[in-house]
């Protein structure tokens, strides 16, 4: 939900400390307000130790309308066909991530600003 003009985001991962880092960038965005549930935009954190990365996806896409954006160590051939399958709006890379590119991310998925590409596929492996 747009929220006092600011978009309510949703943090999701199985490494907590991962989760607080995402959450910890988002809240020095001032346009975005993070919330448990009910967000219009979640973001999923895919670690390098997560074993069922597709499994993650898929619940998430059936558990909330939101759409989704991903936060990925690393992703193989399986987890790649997954972020297509369940339409993901953004990838964006862990050890690459910055304000900006959250920022554009959460706004895209919002459906705030144009989406970008995702990344092609010899970037992702």
């Amino acid at each position: 939900m747009l929220d006092d003009h600011r978009i309510t985001v949703s943090v999701h991962a199985t490494d907590e400390l991962g989760r607080a880092r995402i959450v910890r960038r988002l809240r020095t965005l001032p346009e975005v307000r993070v919330v448990k549930e009910s967000a219009a935009v979640e973001i999923l954190l895919l670690g390098r130790h997560d074993q069922d990365a597709p499994g993650e996806l898929r619940r998430r896409t059936r558990e909330s309308w939101a759409p989704l954006v991903v936060v990925a160590e690393e992703l193989g051939e399986t987890e790649l066909m997954a972020v297509t399958e369940y339409g993901v709006r953004s990838v964006l890379w862990g050890h690459r991530l910055t304000p900006r590119r959250l920022a554009r991310a959460v706004h895209a998925a919002a459906g705030c600003c144009p989406p970008e590409p995702l990344p092609k596929l010899r970037a992702l492996v």
